[in-house]
């Protein structure tokens, strides 16, 4: 899938129009649909605005993952929601899970 039809797809999923887009980031009508359609590509300002609109990963947007999110960081976690050494255990799950697709380990979908 091309960088224009992921920023096409999350747009889509919004529900947003390419004008709401446009006006919310602060760009044309014109470039949103020049992505979009994969004829320009956004310079890196514009990459993390964007990134930053749909709270996702630019690896997704860029093609080299298909997890539209970035790993939460710890900043994220409401206080008192998970402890320190529980949002460890989930990296480590995380680095885990990552390891064994890897090297071609049980990939099933849960």
């Amino acid at each position: 899938m091309s960088f224009g039809s992921r920023l096409k797809e999350l747009r889509i999923e919004r529900n947003s129009s390419q004008k709401e887009v446009a006006d919310d980031i602060g760009i044309s009508i014109t470039a949103i649909s020049q992505y979009e359609s994969d004829s320009r590509f956004p310079n890196e300002e514009m990459l993390k605005r964007l990134c930053m609109y749909y709270n996702i990963s630019s690896d997704y947007l860029l093609g080299l993952t298909n997890t539209k999110h970035a790993p939460f960081s710890t900043d994220e976690i409401p206080k008192k929601t998970l402890s320190p050494k529980q949002v460890d255990y989930i990296y480590d799950l995380i680095a885990l899970f990552n390891k064994s697709n890897e090297s071609g380990g049980d990939n099933h979908d849960t």
